[in-house]
């Protein structure tokens, strides 16, 4: 059984440009859009992307080329290095920052996380305003204060995944820098958990059910464009992309992205992977579950998106310092208006992370997503337990993907 059954037994649907935007500028062709709404300076609420390759970033650290830290205790200065190193990145890649899409910072302090707000708008144009979201975890170096991952609008380098390895940049061993999505579909895989036992044998598992799914797509590891471990301790990252590199034979390993989090589990793993398209789908999104897992009404194990659209949302914060339903409520309803100003609604989420810090904010997920979403069309989900989630007084933050839909 294989997504295309999916794809002919789920609703028709189709997309929209969002309010504002013309049907003559949609006529232009490839395009990132961006839709600063109130979000602060220097970034978007909504930055909606259609018709172009994407690159993908591994994890970078404010490190030199020979792998030392810069500027070790200085936020500031880090922020810099991570910025350069990304700047070199994306250029190996045929991208730049003034294609930026979206970015994930991880920092120890909310203060890192506004400085680097702050360094990233005055190395942009004014019209640059990538989605931003941020989570406050410990990184894979110890002395790092700050690194980021995130997504550009990359040259084209032809129909198949283009591993990337930028020689400016300090080399993760056997693994890819970037990874370029080339223009198409793409599928998005929800976090895939392992209970218990050792590190290493919880990669095994949940990288083995990720690759089943996969085969369940007609997918190879060849296609994969990302992939990203929540784990518990962070200093077992060598360990883990030590495993999961075995799971891509004759090819380096695709770009790596480390989040502590504080689970029992030891490891959850998340993908993207390209989904090559053939012809024109009926449905800009199908959403799948494995025969051998039970469907859930608030989330997909996989979210198909067939269409060359996405949108990309911020991380998502209460306006006020707040906790338990009246902070989940307000997460959701933000949501549900930004995603109506870009052409979209609740039942055309492909991706959702769910940033708690707390077991309440978790649980306030667990009761919130029933009000707001379709049961049939529930987007692929992780929820992580973090340490903070990059604004004082929060205890929740969302970062989204949808695709639009026609009224």
């Amino acid at each position: 059984m294989t997504w295309r059954f999916f794809v002919a037994t789920i609703m028709a649907g189709c997309y929209a440009a969002p309010a504002g935007y013309t049907a003559a500028q949609d006529a232009v062709g490839p395009s990132v859009r961006y839709l600063p709404l109130d979000a602060p300076a220097g970034m978007s609420q909504a930055v909606i992307v259609r018709g172009v390759p994407l690159v993908h970033t591994r994890q970078l650290l404010p490190l030199d080329r020979e792998g030392k830290v810069i500027g070790e205790g200085s936020a500031d200065l880090q922020i810099e290095q991570v910025l350069n190193n990304l700047e070199a990145v994306l250029a190996d890649s045929g991208s730049g920052m003034d294609k930026l899409v979206r970015i994930n910072v991880y920092a120890l302090s909310t203060a890192t996380v506004s400085g680097f707000r702050e360094h990233l708008r005055h190395r942009l144009e004014a019209s640059i305003r990538p989605a931003i979201t941020s989570v406050l975890t410990p990184l894979v170096h110890r002395k790092a204060l700050v690194a980021v991952d995130a997504v550009a609008v990359a040259a084209d380098h032809g129909t198949a995944v283009a591993l990337k390895r930028c020689p400016s940049v300090a080399a993760v061993q056997e693994c890819a820098d970037a990874a370029v999505l080339p223009r198409g579909g793409v599928a998005y895989l929800s976090g895939q958990p392992a209970e218990g036992g050792l590190t290493a044998s919880a990669v095994t598992r949940s990288m083995s059910n990720l690759m089943k799914t996969l085969g369940h797509l007609n997918l190879l590891p060849q296609h994969v464009v990302q992939v990203k471990v929540f784990l518990r301790p962070v200093t077992s990252a060598e360990e883990v992309l030590r495993e999961v590199r075995k799971f891509f034979p004759n090819q380096i390993a695709p770009p790596v992205v480390f989040v502590e989090w504080l689970a029992a589990a030891p490891v959850e793993i998340e993908m993207i992977a390209q989904l090559p398209l053939s012809g024109k789908p009926a449905e800009p999104v199908a959403y799948f579950t494995p025969p051998e897992f039970r469907p859930s009404n608030t989330f997909s194990k996989a979210a198909l998106l067939q269409t060359e659209q996405q949108i990309y949302i911020s991380g998502l914060y209460a306006r006020v310092p707040s906790r338990g339903e009246p902070q989940a409520v307000y997460l959701f309803e933000q949501l549900q208006e930004i995603l109506a100003k870009a052409g979209s609604d609740m039942r055309h989420l492909v991706k959702a992370t769910y940033y708690v810090s707390d077991d309440d904010a978790a649980r306030w997920i667990d009761r919130t997503r029933p009000r707001f979403y379709d049961p049939t069309r529930p987007p692929a989900a992780s929820k992580v337990m973090v340490h903070a989630v990059g604004r004082p007084g929060r205890t929740l933050t969302m970062d989204m993907i949808a695709v639009g839909c026609a009224k």
